[in-house]
């Protein structure tokens, strides 16, 4: 199973629509400036303490009044090989399962749509491709970002796009370069960025943000490319 390191018991706005709980698991392949579940990134180094699967889903099932839906997140949670098992026996308990990835294992996620196993992704889009490097801090496998994308556009399942807009990275050219990636996609929206000790990269921690108006102009850009665009976390 799944390396478990964190769990919300109610979410209200994790999953659209649904009143839910939110899995976190451990180990990440990216690093990314704004990152604040620094906890979960390095899985081995990791000060949390393990939850046993078994006594999750178990909670699960005592809160199946209560709860329509699961989110997992993380870290990374297509990392982990067994993620298609522990996702069966969620779904087996009648719950909708949705996932937040960032794109880096279409592998992973086409396996998850064909199995029928997925009933919301949200993806990562942390900007243009050539800018990824430096907000991820590592080198990227770009045609796997532009798959996963095209998979979770043609897979038949709700699903959303996303970016944490930070000034030091995207202006309004590089979100015309974002708009070209994800053209033609149900949802989209641009997270306010913000900051704080809590941070992965402390040369961010005092950064700033773009205003409420600033992100809502961004946002317009997007009309042509885009069904829905929102803006979240003002």
């Amino acid at each position: 199973m799944p390396v478990i390191k964190g769990l919300q018991k109610t979410t209200l706005i994790d999953y659209p629509g649904k009143i839910a709980a939110t899995v976190f698991t451990a180990g990440c392949n990216f690093r990314c400036v704004f990152c604040h579940n620094t906890a979960l990134v390095n899985a081995g180094e990791s000060s949390l303490p393990e939850i046993d699967p078994d006594e999750l889903l178990a909670y699960f099932q005592k809160r199946l009044k209560q709860l329509e839906g699961v989110c997992i997140s993380g870290g990374e949670p297509t990392l982990h090989a067994d993620l298609p098992d522990f996702i069966r026996r969620i779904k087996a308990l009648g719950l909708a399962v949705k996932l937040d990835t960032n794109g880096t294992n279409p592998a992973m996620l086409k396996k998850l749509f064909v199995d029928d196993l997925l009933d919301y992704v949200a993806m990562d889009i942390k900007g243009p491709l050539e800018l990824y490097p430096r907000i991820v801090n590592t080198e990227i496998d770009a045609e796997k970002i532009t798959d996963s994308i095209e998979l979770i556009m043609q897979s038949g399942v709700a699903y959303e796009f996303r970016t944490t807009v930070l000034p030091a990275f995207l202006d309004e050219e590089n979100f015309i370069r974002v708009a070209g990636m994800i053209n033609g996609a149900d949802c989209y929206y641009l997270q306010q960025f913000h900051a704080g000790e809590q941070l992965l990269n402390p040369d961010y921690q005092q950064a700033g943000s773009y205003s409420a108006g600033q992100l809502n102009l961004f946002a317009g850009k997007f009309g042509p490319f885009v069904k829905k665009v929102a803006v979240r976390g003002l």
